[in-house]
């Protein structure tokens, strides 16, 4: 529903030329109305320009869809099969660069394809947030008053885990752990303005998951050429080109095939730990929500919406 609906400039000029030659009206409150009509036709400018806020919720398949507010866009690839039910704007991805590095770069690639997007100016907000199709901050359509948070912080993101063995001590124990000291390295060598943040994030004991935030458009720009100029440097140095290269990659490391095939999602895990350094240098005041999880989320199950997270 448009609140604001742009007045007709021909009729308003006719109408003021014409109030002007026979007096109708009172001098003053020509004056006051001709002010009004153009405060508010740059407001219609202002608030049309671009959207408040957009919050992108990447999927891969099918889910039950619990959002209904029309900020919240649905990301998915072209080829799946979503229901006609969903009454939010849905966005097939072409993840381009990235096409056979999807499963490999897991949600963000997605992400990239969003950046492109505001990158290339099809689509634009004050705002920028992203969610999962079963995870999700837990305000879901009942969205705080950003303008109000945003005084006083510079992010919203979800409430960290609390692990003692830090950042790198944590992708270790289940992941590769020299391919996480590669890409240190690669910070250091070509952002090298980040390194004292990675040193700090690598023994942090508080690490955000998931690549689910809220952000202001700039740091949402920021934060993707800081990723994926690291992430696509590591792909050249390992020839990385598909997913088919990572996951005969990982079987080398792994003899358990559901483990390898699950670690062929390398730069997904990777971008969820060097996030945490972006966070740690731009971020000085970061303010936290609780992430929704339903794991009955896939279509045809039956979940209680009314039930406390």
């Amino acid at each position: 529903m448009k609140i604001y609906e742009k007045p007709e400039n021909k009729l308003v000029k006719t109408l003021l030329i014409m109030a002007l030659i026979i007096n109708i009206v009172d001098k003053n409150y020509l004056k006051l109305f001709y002010i009004k009509y153009i405060k508010r036709n740059k407001f219609y400018k202002a608030k049309n320009k671009e959207d408040f806020l957009k919050i992108f919720i990447l999927a891969h398949k099918d889910f039950i869809n619990y959002r209904y507010n029309s900020v919240y866009n649905i990301v998915v690839d072209k080829k799946a099969q979503l229901r006609n039910k969903y009454n939010l704007n849905i966005i097939y991805a072409n993840e381009g660069r990235l096409y056979k590095l999807k499963r490999a770069y897991c949600e963000m690639s997605k992400i990239y394809f969003i950046y492109q997007l505001y990158k290339n100016g099809t689509i634009s907000s004050k705002y920028v947030g992203t969610n999962h199709y079963r995870r999700y901050f837990n305000f879901t359509d009942n969205i705080p008053d950003l303008d109000e948070i945003f005084k006083n912080n510079d992010v919203i993101l979800n409430i960290p885990v609390n692990d003692i063995r830090g950042l790198r001590g944590e992708y270790c124990s289940g992941h590769i752990c020299e391919k996480f000291d590669e890409v240190i390295n690669i910070i250091k060598e070509i952002k090298p303005e980040y390194y004292e943040a990675a040193k700090k994030a690598i023994i942090s004991k508080k690490i955000f998951f998931c690549n689910i935030f809220i952000m202001k458009k700039k740091d949402f720009l920021k934060y993707c050429e800081f990723v994926f100029d690291i992430l696509f440097e590591f792909d050249r140095r390992n020839n990385f080109t598909s997913d088919k290269d990572v996951l005969k990659f990982t079987k080398k490391y792994f003899n358990n095939s559901s483990k390898y095939y699950r670690q062929s999602r390398m730069q997904g895990f990777l971008a969820e730990r060097i996030s945490n350094i972006f966070y740690y240098k731009n971020f000085k005041r970061i303010k936290t929500f609780q992430i929704g999880n339903y794991k009955n989320h896939y279509k045809n199950k039956i979940i209680n919406l009314n039930k406390p997270l």
